[in-house]
């Protein structure tokens, strides 16, 4: 709670700073350079498009468009003539973090209309026009960096998760190889020993118990190997369904609008279809980070009483190695050897949809 506080925080902080930056910027900056300072006019202009920023986080769009109305008014009334594209900069960066092709558009058509209403001679015309396209470019380019950055950063995390996850399940596998072993190797002996003391009870008692004993040793050790196993297994967390919410931090993080709808008992699902899930989720993440273009993501978790559905599903353009790689083949995989089905369609977007049946499967219990 702490820790979303201080953020909130920041983020608040950090808007009121582009907000004072923006109405001094835009309110001094044509006094500097030689221009009239009028408080109705550079000044007003610098408050008001400073006052939409707050809303930027919400409604980054919106701001963009009424940012640029305003100073479309303000350019054409005669009250500011300090440039058309500049004054927006906070505005069209944050645009540019979700909506790049929107914003580039308000962007382009804000500069069209300020070069067409200047009436400028053509050599004019192209140098301011030009400056004017440059930074256009620049917060494009600067936003789609970061944006890249944070899918990028998000993909990191949830590969080291992974690989922490994948190195927790050959732990477990060794343990229960180990416990397989004392098991069998206990009965084994102590079998051997019990056969012993029963053939040997009439007619050599000493025998009987001696070979009781040594079963007793044996048996004793064995609860003590199996206890310290036992423990070792308990402290290893265990993924499951729980840790979706995780991939969805993780998903927003790097910029994606996530909706996540878990419907029905996800608590009543078995550890096997709860681990299966979250890798399918989690493999769908990666993907969408790294191949789709994307803004928003979809994650569906249905518990039946029957089966475990799972969807997700994303609004990019998927790209061609979807299909392949490792990742969903390992996925298919751990599907199916529940007695799953697994479709994978990347062809308007990416979406993923599997169906895990809530019943023992044998060729999992055999796995």
């Amino acid at each position: 709670m702490s820790t979303g506080r201080t953020g909130s925080r920041k983020a608040r902080l950090v808007d009121l700073a582009l907000a004072l930056l923006t109405a001094v910027g835009v309110g001094l900056g044509p006094a500097m350079m030689g221009a009239p300072l009028l408080w109705h006019g550079a000044p007003a202009l610098g408050v008001l498009l400073g006052g939409l920023l707050p809303a930027r986080r919400s409604r980054p769009l919106l701001v963009l468009v009424l940012s640029a109305v305003v100073l479309i008014g303000y350019q054409s009334s005669g009250l500011f003539e300090g440039g058309w594209i500049w004054p927006l900069s906070a505005a069209l960066f944050t645009a540019s973090l979700s909506r790049p092709g929107w914003a580039g558009g308000v962007g382009v058509l804000t500069l069209a209309y300020g070069v067409s209403w200047d009436r400028l001679d053509a050599a004019e015309a192209f140098a301011r026009g030009g400056v004017e396209l440059l930074w256009l470019a620049v917060m494009l380019a600067a936003a789609s960096a970061v944006r890249q950055y944070g899918r990028w950063r998000a993909e990191h995390q949830v590969r080291l998760l992974q690989l922490e996850q994948t190195r927790l399940a050959e732990q477990r596998l060794h343990i229960s190889r180990e416990v397989h072993d004392v098991v069998a190797h206990t009965l084994a002996v102590v079998g051997v020993h019990l056969n012993v003391a029963v053939a040997a009870l009439d007619d050599s008692p000493e025998e009987a118990r001696a070979a009781l004993r040594t079963a007793l040793a044996v048996r004793n050790q064995a609860t003590r190997d199996l206890k310290a196993f036992v423990g070792e297994l308990r402290d290893t967390p265990q993924q499951g369904l729980e840790s979706v919410t995780d991939l969805v931090a993780q998903a927003r993080s790097a910029g994606l609008k996530v909706r996540y709808e878990p419907e029905g008992d996800l608590g009543s699902v078995p550890a096997a279809q709860a681990l299966t899930a979250y890798r399918v989720v989690q493999e769908a993440v990666i993907n969408t980070l790294r191949h789709s273009d994307a803004d928003c993501l979809t994650i569906q978790l249905q518990a039946a009483s029957q089966d475990l559905r799972v969807r997700v599903a994303d609004n990019g353009s998927a790209a061609a190695d979807f299909a392949a790689g490792h990742g969903l083949t390992g996925m298919r995989e751990r599907v199916v050897a529940l007695g799953g089905t697994l479709r994978v369609d990347a062809g308007r977007g990416f979406e993923v949809q599997a169906v895990l049946p809530l019943t023992a499967h044998l060729s999992g219990l055999a796995s």
